[in-house]
């Protein structure tokens, strides 16, 4: 993926898998004409643990008996069998040569220094192993132990010049954007049926897009390449001879419509002075056709790259002006032997299918991992072909910065992630896609919560603005390794943004708690907001363990631990272990929160009636109390008005003198006083004293009923 070719990341080719298990790779005889076993391997490679008198039975015992056998050893395999750290590297490091083999010209092995017309394919190799001629291709396992085989050698250096030159000549001719675009565009019927169905409204409503676009039109994958291409090199030599056999394979890939003049053009140019097209000339030609027909009319692209070494990292957007360049050029190499190959970083921070069509050719991207894009798959990792696929489902917090964390509502989004990080042995391409998540507004309880267009996911937002500054940093760890810690450090910062998220529902939550326990019934709480953040909960308990399966199945690659990062994906799974527990003890918190919601409810209730009987009973001891004293007015004054409506009558004799004795009297008004005076004086008095005896009764029940029972025996408690 280094250079835009499959050929650059795919694993090398591995001799061993010719070789039966029962059947010895050809070899140098060493001298006395014996065969190589895999003891005298390990003489040669480990001689001090072959020296050791159990060393021949553990190798009997496990059944190691062929070369071939140790090569299939791992590290572990040779610490149990007791190598020490530098023989283990030997014998790794000539396991390693294994699946470096060089390529050699079909037909009879030429041994001078001067071979110049050897083809790049592995076909004419195999070709004259099955053939016998194998007395001058001995196998890296010979190579490694005798280096006496002077023909081996003398065509490993003629082959690599060769196979550098002819590489370097493809890349100038790939690079040439105007060319291609110029033979596509020559030809008004090449669309094809692709460019009817790439506008994205119409993949999206396909049934099938995979079948009916992706491997239809934009398959490149080197299975799929070398497929078309056996199938149409009818004599297995692996070459194509002519324009036909050329037009037959573009077809089948899905490129169709371009005239003779134009194919015959492009037959000629890269085939060069040879006249014929191998597998990776081929791939070249199927690769620029169909970026030709993406890019033959410009439009509007959303696209950052990153490229970086141990030394420095360099970023460019691409957009109208320099696409071409991108898609059709490549990166710079390495600088020296002793450098690194440069890692690449693209990011997509809008989902653009004519972007990640073009990405698919470019990088030969897998149909499968395309689709999972397009149709927002659930988290998952996949390892596709010699690259990784990786997706996630994921919930970023959208903070308004109103006031302290936990007084507002949790608000998120739903994004998804995808990425592809090419695999072993250069592990030096990632690409990152962000979209959002069309289907989280019917996923998240209560809806969204949040314009999404308001909040758009960009480059210099979330995750990927963290990810881009950890690799401009002046002393960055992260460009000494490659991209599998790349694709680790994407896992890791989703994983921070879902324990950010479940950090704030924890913070909400707390708030609440705390608001009912001070305010009591007159708190903010909401018991339909409680109920809803428990339903949310369970969507992040659920986007939480889907990442969790994917670091552990992610652990399981050694492949992605080739820079020691097998320890960062156990942090990263305790960091999400814990973030899960917290989850699932928030969802059950919620219900905690809303049984004591009730409780204070009902105890306020309770309190507000007691209240309400209390003023009730108030106002009626009020009212008896006013009773009581009216009562008793009317019954003391009750004798003094009868005595005035008696004295008041106006009873007269026939001479209008009143006949009521006392009004004649001279002293009988005073008298009247003094009288009432008195009954005033014994009335209150008799009152007062009748008031103090029911007060002293009163305060005796009150004192009965407040005082303990009386034990009914010394042996009960008093």
């Amino acid at each position: 993926m280094s250079k835009g070719t499959w050929y650059d990341c795919m694993p090398p080719c591995n001799m061993r898998a010719n070789f039966s298990e029962g059947t010895r790779p050809v070899s140098c005889q060493p001298e006395g004409g014996a065969n190589t076993t895999a003891y005298d391997l390990m003489a040669e490679l480990a001689p001090r643990w072959s020296a050791s008198k159990e060393a021949a039975g553990r190798l009997e015992a496990e059944l190691i008996e062929t070369a071939l056998d140790v090569a299939k050893l791992d590290k572990e395999d040779l610490r149990e069998l007791g190598l020490a750290m530098a023989e283990r590297c030997r014998v790794l490091q000539w396991s390693a040569s294994l699946s470096s083999l060089p390529q050699v010209p079909a037909g009879p092995v030429r041994l001078d220094r001067h071979t110049s017309d050897l083809p790049l394919t592995l076909h004419n190799l195999e070709r004259s192993v099955k053939n016998g001629i194998s007395e001058f291709s001995p196998s890296p396992m010979a190579r490694s132990i005798d280096t006496r085989c002077s023909p081996w050698v003398e065509i490993e250096a003629n082959v690599r010049p060769v196979q550098a030159q002819e590489e370097q000549r493809l890349d100038e001719i790939e690079g040439q954007a105007d060319f291609w675009c110029s033979c596509f565009a020559s030809s008004s019927s090449a669309n094809g049926a692709s460019d009817s169905l790439l506008a994205q409204g119409q993949v999206e409503g396909l049934l099938d897009v995979r079948e009916n676009i992706l491997e239809a039109f934009f398959d490149c994958t080197p299975e799929r390449v070398r497929e078309v291409f056996a199938s149409i090199d009818s004599d297995s030599d692996g070459r194509m001879l002519t324009v036909q056999q050329l037009r037959h394979g573009l077809e089948r890939c899905g490129v169709s419509g371009l005239d003779n003049g134009t194919l015959s053009k492009v037959f000629e140019r890269v085939s060069g002075t040879g006249r014929t097209l191998h597998l990776q000339a081929f791939e070249t030609i199927l690769c620029r056709l169909r970026l030709a027909s993406l890019l033959a009319r410009p439009w509007r692209a959303n696209l950052s790259v990153v490229d970086y070494s141990c030394s420095k990292a360099t970023d460019q957007y691409i957009d109208a002006n320099n696409m071409r360049s991108f898609f059709f050029g490549h990166r710079p190499g390495a600088r020296g032997p002793q450098d690194a190959w440069p890692v690449r970083w693209v990011h997509m921070p809008q989902f653009d299918l004519h972007l990640l069509l073009a990405l698919t050719v470019k990088y030969s991207l897998h149909p499968l991992s395309v689709e999972d894009v397009i149709e927002q798959c659930p988290t998952k990792i996949d390892r596709l072909g010699a690259n990784y696929f990786l997706a996630i489902e994921l919930l970023t917090l959208v903070d308004n910065g109103q006031g302290p964390k936990g007084q507002q509502p949790v608000r998120v989004r739903g994004q998804h992630v995808a990425a592809f990080c090419s695999g072993p042995p250069r592990l030096d391409t990632l690409i990152t896609v962000t979209q959002t998540d069309r289907k989280f507004s019917e996923d998240w309880p209560g809806g969204p919560g949040v314009d999404m267009k308001n909040c758009p996911t960009t480059f210099g937002h979330g995750w990927p603005e963290k990810l881009r500054q950890r690799l401009k940093a002046t002393r960055s760890r992260l460009r000494e390794r490659r991209a599998d810690s790349l694709l680790y450090t994407v896992v890791d910062l989703c994983a921070d943004e879902l324990v950010t998220v479940t950090r704030a529902f924890l913070a909400r939550l707390s708030w609440l708690e705390e608001d009912l326990r001070t305010r009591g019934d007159e708190s903010l709480l909401d018991l339909g907001e409680v109920s809803l953040a428990q339903l949310q909960l369970g969507i992040v308990t659920r986007r939480l363990r889907s990442l969790q399966r994917v670091v552990r199945r992610a652990s399981e690659y050694h492949d992605l631990h080739t820079t020691g990062s097998s320890d960062y994906w156990k942090d990263c799974a305790d960091h999400l272990e814990e973030a899960y527990d917290d989850a699932v003890q928030m969802k059950e918190r919620c219900d905690a929160l809303k049984a004591a919601h009730e409780q204070t409810m009902e105890r306020g209730q309770a309190l507000e009636m007691q209240g309400r009987h209390d003023e009730a009973a108030g106002q009626a001891e009020k009212l008896n109390s006013m009773l009581f004293f009216l009562t008793a007015a009317t019954a003391l004054f009750t004798p003094v008005q009868f005595m005035s409506s008696v004295y008041g009558m106006n009873f007269v004799n026939v001479e209008g003198v009143p006949t009521i004795p006392m009004l004649l009297e001279k002293s009988g008004y005073e008298r009247f006083w003094i009288g009432v005076t008195a009954y005033f004086a014994l009335a209150f008095a008799c009152a007062g004293w009748l008031y103090r005896r029911l007060q002293r009764k009163s305060g005796k029940q009150m004192r009965r009923k407040a005082a303990p029972l009386p034990a009914c025996c010394c042996c009960c408690p008093r």
